[in-house]
């Protein structure tokens, strides 16, 4: 009998376990979302500009890991699908782009590294990160056929190049921050 209590015992302590494992994985937070907004799509012939803004809390652990001089990479998807009533959606392009916060710990200043791979420095994190938060001039070119067409903009905290101890805890939540698809239709443009 014994032996079946200690298995209940154990049961019950992994059910909890597993129970609090999967809600921290299926609730979201407001501080680990990136928001999307302020999107404008320009055309000039066959080459189109993308300007939008982000709104990111970052919360105190990662801040301190900045200031710690561990790089945050973002990495944006950027999709063009078109439209069709009858079939799914069909991938057009998909173009992948990275861009980045880090201290230069002997400079003591904040450098981004923006979308389009250019260098900026700052004295503040602030500063940085309202740079950073900022994407401009961001191109783009598809063959235009005249049919329906969306843009698929998704941004997230690139896991894979933290530091090995920070990809090695995917329990934690915190490293996980993420926009989701933010969708914008691209009609005619002048």
């Amino acid at each position: 009998m014994r032996f079946f209590k200690k298995n209940n015992i154990i049961i019950i302590v992994l059910s909890i376990s597993l129970l609090l494992v999967i809600g921290n994985i299926f609730t979201e937070s407001d501080e680990r979302k990136i928001i999307i907004k302020d999107v404008v799509i320009s055309k000039n012939n066959n080459l189109y500009n993308l300007n939008f803004d982000q709104e990111v809390k970052l919360d105190n652990s990662i801040r301190e890991a900045i200031d710690k001089g561990i790089p945050l990479v973002f990495k944006l998807i950027l999709k063009v699908v078109q439209l069709n009533e009858i079939f799914p959606t069909k991938t057009i392009k998909k173009q992948v782009m990275y861009y980045q916060i880090e201290y230069k710990t002997l400079r003591k200043i904040y450098r981004i590294v923006d979308i389009n791979e250019q260098k900026h420095e700052y004295k503040t994190m602030e500063e940085a990160i309202q740079k950073m938060l900022k994407i401009e001039g961001l191109k783009f070119s598809f063959d235009d056929d005249g049919k329906d067409y969306e843009l698929w903009i998704n941004i997230s905290l690139d896991r894979k190049k933290l530091l090995k101890p920070l990809q090695v805890n995917y329990i934690n939540k915190t490293w996980s921050i993420n926009s989701g698809n933010s969708v914008h239709r691209i009609g005619p443009l002048n």
